[in-house]
Parts: C-alpha cells; structure tokens; sequence
C-alpha cells in the first residue's frame, strides 16, 4: 500500500512540474512577444523624434526606453534558450529510456517467440505420434476422458493466448518505435528552435551595442547645451507646480461639495461616490490605459536626470510618447470634475472616481463637458502634438483625495 501512495505522489509531483513547466514557457513567451512589440513601437516613435532639427532629451528618453527593453529582450532569449536545453535534454533521456524499454521488449519478444515454437513442435508431434482420439478413449472411465479432452481444450487455450500474447508485444513493439521516431523528430525542431534563437540574440546583441553607442553620443552633445535645457526644465517645473496647485484647489472644492451633500463636520462620502471609489480601489493593476498605444518614457517620483546627473527631477505622474492625433481615453467610470488650460501645455481634463481623481494633461482637443458623466474607456480629447520637437505626450495622474498616486501601479502591466 505505501508502495503505492510513493507512486502516486511521484505521479502527482511530476504532472505538477510538466505543467508548471509549460505554464512558466507560456509567460515568458507572452513576456517576450510584448517586449518585442515595445520596441517595435518605440522605434517607430524614434524615428518621428528624430526628425526634428535635432535630438532632444525625448530622444534620448525614448531611446533609454528602448535600451531597457532589449536588455529586458536579451534576458528572455537566455531563459528561453535554456528552457529548451532543458528540454533537450528531457527528450534525450526519454529516448534513451524508451531504447531500453524497446530492447526489453525485443528480448521478452524473442523468448516468447521460442517458447511458442517449442508448443507447436510438441503439438505437432503429439498430433503424429499418437492419435488424440485414441489418447481420449482409451482413458479408463468416463471421468478421466473428461479430465483429457479438458486437458486437451486448455492446451489449445494456451497456444492461442501465447500466439495473442506475441502479437499484441509485436504491436506494442510498433507503436514504441513510432514514439521514437517523433520524439527524435520533435527534438529536431526543438534543436532548431534553439539555433534560431542564438542567432537572434546575437542579432540583440548587436543592436543593443549601437543603441548605447547612440546614447553616449547624444548625451556628449546634449551636455553642450547645458544652459538651454536647464531653462527648459524650470519651465517645466514651473508647469507641475502650477497643476499641483490647481488640481489641489479642484480637490479641496470636490471636498468641500462632498461634505456640504452629507451635512457634517467631518468628510464623509455619499453612497453613491463612496461604491464608485471601491470599484476603483478594487482594480488596482488592471485598469486600462488612457492611451491605446504608448510607452512611458518619465516615470513617477523623484528621478536623477538623463544627462547632468548633478539634477533631480520630480513627476507627480507619467509622460506617455504616443503617435500624433492620438485618442485620450477615461480609465474608469466617473464624472468630469473640471477643464482648464495651461498656457503651452496644452488642456487638462479631471475626472471624479470617487476619493481618487484622474488628471489628463496636455490635450489639443476635447470631447467631453464640465459634470458629464464617463465611463471607464471613453474618449474625452486628442493629444496635442509639438511640431517643433515632434513629441506627442500625455501627462497622466491619478490623486486619492490629496494624496499623488503611482500611475504605474494602477494601470494594467504598466510597472
């Protein structure tokens, strides 16, 4: 019994590792297919950017994207490459076991074989030598006439159930053989999967090298210009500092009208809005981007600057590069809280969810209304697009009541 229990919990833990197995080759090729997609489309975004007069610190924010990605790529092409030498060596061992089981069979075939040679010999010597109806009546009495022509009736029995046995071995002997035969055939494509996949890490490789060479370049000629980018980032500063304070005073008034609803000192949320506010905390992670397409090049919270590391910059959300014309959409269900505009930075839409609001910033065109009701992916503008730089961005936040939230960890796969 326990000899069995050790079976199956062997049978259990294998099944568990065969399908962990496929499970993990699964991700990591949906992991890989998406990395792939990134860089697709942060080329495509590169090459917009590179053809304004000259490169600009967006360049060489989508050109780190791209470095990020195929190391990210480079690091999947190993882990698959040894998955599959894992598994080559998993198929060679199953060959190599099947071979002795072949043998084993080859062998318990041939003693069956002989041992049904010797059965037909003696059968057909009985058959001459000595008469079976003879051998039958001459038997003493009745009894032991049966006893013989049962006797006889097992012995032919036995020589057609040796006979079934030899054929059901030859077949099983087949049917092994084949298996051989498309296991060496899957470990060939297995093998050749693997050459295709050096050969495109190689390819990785070196492409990885020039992108570096690109942005040690760049950053040689950015340095040049240290005065004019430092001016461009207090701009930019100036520009959060401002929607800091403005989507701050929305907030504190989104409050105020949320306390004076209720009547009560303390601030305390409708019904309504406070099951708005869950459903949104409930989707942490999987809520959809405000954009169909786009790579964050400027991440959340305090960052060392890409060229004079002597700087720190701070984003109270994400930058989103996108293509030009680009459909802004709603991330979930709410209502258009306010519409206002930053002087050269393009219109800003806020959306109530709730104790969390969403901020869009750096809209040419919009499609919504001051208190219109949204759903969750409903287009409310157009990105505005810098002909001059040829940069196409979306500045996107989210705030739980006064508190600036991590975009990245909000929306789906965007860590």
């Amino acid at each position: 019994m326990l000899s069995k229990n050790k079976q199956l919990l062997v049978l259990v833990i294998f099944l568990f590792a065969a399908n962990l197995y496929s499970q993990n080759k699964k991700i990591l090729q949906q992991k890989k297919e998406q990395i792939e997609k990134d860089i697709k489309y942060t080329n495509t975004l590169l090459e917009k950017t590179k053809k304004s007069k000259e490169k600009s610190l967006d360049y060489l924010r989508l050109l780190n994207n791209q470095l990020i990605s195929r190391e990210e790529l480079l690091q999947m092409l190993n882990e698959e490459i040894i998955i599959i030498e894992k598994q080559i060596n998993k198929n060679k061992l199953k060959i190599i076991d099947n071979k002795n089981k072949i043998n084993g069979q080859e062998r318990n075939l041939k003693k069956l074989e002989d041992e049904y040679a010797k059965m037909l010999y003696y059968t057909y010597r009985s058959m001459y030598s000595y008469d079976i109806w003879a051998f039958i009546f001459s038997s003493a009495s009745f009894n032991q006439a049966y006893k013989r022509v049962k006797y006889l009736k097992q012995y032919s029995d036995n020589r057609k159930n040796q006979a079934k046995l030899i054929l059901d071995t030859k077949n099983e002997y087949i049917v092994s053989i084949s298996k051989l035969e498309n296991q060496k055939i899957e470990l060939n494509k297995v093998k050749e999967n693997k050459q295709l996949l050096i050969e495109s890490k190689k390819v990785e490789v070196s492409d990885l090298e020039d992108k570096r060479k690109d942005k040690k370049t760049l950053i040689k000629k950015l340095k040049k210009s240290e005065v004019h980018f430092k001016k461009e980032l207090q701009k930019q500063q100036h520009v959060a500092q401002e929607l800091d304070s403005r989507i701050r005073k929305i907030i504190e008034e989104e409050i105020k009208k949320e306390r004076e609803k209720k009547k009560n000192k303390g601030y305390k949320l409708t019904p309504e809005t406070q099951k708005l506010s869950d459903n949104f905390l409930e989707n942490k992670g999987r809520l959809p981007w405000p954009l169909d397409k786009g790579i964050i090049v400027k991440r959340f919270g305090k960052q060392k600057h890409e060229v004079f590391k002597n700087v720190e910059t701070q984003n109270n959300g994400i930058d989103i590069a996108t293509d030009p014309g680009a459909k802004v959409r709603a991330i979930f269900d709410g209502k258009v809280s306010r519409i206002f505009l930053i002087k050269g930075e393009g219109k800003v839409v806020l959306i109530n969810h709730g104790e969390y609001f969403s901020v869009y910033s750096g809209l040419s065109e919009l499609s919504v209304e001051m208190g219109e009701k949204i759903y969750s992916k409903q287009q409310i503008g157009v990105v505005m697009t810098n002909k001059e730089q040829q940069k196409t961005q979306l500045h996107f936040e989210i705030w739980n009541n006064y508190e600036k939230q991590n975009p990245s960890h909000w929306l789906y796969r965007a860590d």
